[in-house]
């Protein structure tokens, strides 16, 4: 058998709540309170499907609780309907400015009560159930960007034999730095919530434009030449486009376009010597500027064909060294300030990478003999 809805009456009349019970216990499950305070302390047990609030009470008055009961997470999707002798339309604007659902007046007239009730308690379910059908795809459509995210970092990663798990290390990196820094208020303007998760599922997609690059470059175990490294210099601009595109054709147009700032602007140095586009300052995306610092203390720290991982601590001097030539100096402090959580980052990151269960490519084994990481 369904479960009885419950109602909240709040009434400082006796005969009230008794001209109510006649009306409304064969159907719903009532608790009865004759002031405000008596209505919070059953609301600290019991969170009803519905509250009758009386208008007009001695000591806090249901205007007075309304405020409240709206402030309060607990109960600010409780629908509130007004029990009132007081018809004023003055009345009426404010109740419902105030967050009620409906007015019932007094003296009651049975029928029509018991269906204002239904009606709103109908309602009420409605949204909650269209809520919830509205997280679940908005949840489906997060699993499906971060899929998408991860599978081409796997990609691309499953093709660079030089700098393989790069994508992967840097998003921890990323996700760490970009966390402490929406605490800052300096930052938290530019990095709410919603952009901050956005830009962590698209720190991986920063180098996907490689996956135009010859292999004979990407593959490469050595220092590049010149027409090499002008080669692999195109990928900022190829992931950029790529990104800029999609913006147009998808619907989370803000993760079309962060990936493509992030991609297409992760070189740029802040003396305005980088590459793609010799953006200098604060000209280069701040999202941009972030993911540079975590990917060089990546490549720092991490073996190459051509040089030892170097140590934690000698990394964040280089980058420090850099700081106003290479990085941004705020951003580089902040980066300093965080040196025992990007270490800790460091220290654990195959555990991590494990735990986020990347998609990855097994090694690509090339004739020539080269293996793809």
């Amino acid at each position: 058998m369904e479960k009885r809805k419950s109602i909240l009456m709040i009434d400082d009349v006796s005969l009230n709540h008794a001209a109510a019970r006649t009306v409304l216990e064969d159907t719903y499950e009532l608790y009865e309170a004759l002031s405000a305070e008596e209505g919070f302390k059953i609301l600290k047990e019991v969170i009803p499907d519905l509250i009758l609030l009386d208008f007009i009470m001695p000591g806090m008055n249901g205007m007075e609780m309304l405020k409240i009961l709206k402030e309060t997470p607990a109960y600010k999707d409780i629908p509130v309907i007004f029990l009132t002798a007081d018809t004023s339309a003055d009345v009426e604007v404010e109740g419902f400015n105030k967050g009620i659902v409906d007015y019932i007046t007094k003296p009651f007239v049975g029928p029509v009560m018991k269906k204002r009730i239904e009606t709103q308690i109908e309602l009420s379910n409605y949204r909650r159930n269209l809520e919830e059908s509205v997280a679940r795809k908005i949840s489906e459509m997060e699993q499906m960007y971060d899929l998408i995210a991860v599978s081409f970092a796997g990609l691309v990663e499953s093709r660079d034999g030089v700098t393989g798990g790069h994508l992967k290390n840097t998003s921890i990196y990323f996700n760490a730095f970009i966390e402490h820094l929406k605490n800052m208020p300096k930052y938290k303007t530019e990095l709410p919530d919603v952009i901050v998760k956005k830009a962590c599922r698209c720190a991986p997609l920063h180098d996907v434009g490689k996956i135009a690059i010859r292999d004979s470059v990407l593959q490469k175990p050595a220092s590049l030449s010149k027409d090499e490294f002008d080669a692999m210099k195109m990928h900022p601009v190829i992931g950029g486009e790529l990104f800029a595109y999609l913006e147009e054709k998808i619907p989370d147009k803000d993760f079309a376009h962060i990936a493509s700032l992030m991609a297409k602007y992760h070189h740029e140095r802040w003396d305005g010597s980088g590459y793609p586009s010799g953006l200098k300052g604060e000209d280069i995306p701040l999202v941009a500027r972030i993911m540079s610092i975590v990917d060089v203390y990546d490549a720092l720290t991490s073996r190459r064909p051509y040089k030892e991982p170097y140590s934690h601590e000698k990394a964040m001097t280089m980058i420090a060294e850099s700081s106003g030539s290479q990085f941004d100096p705020s951003l580089v402090a902040e980066f300093l300030d965080i040196s025992n959580v990007i270490k800790e980052c460091l220290d654990t990151k195959e555990e991590m990478i494990r735990n986020k269960q990347y998609f990855s490519l097994p090694p690509i084994e090339y004739h020539d003999g080269a293996v793809g990481e």
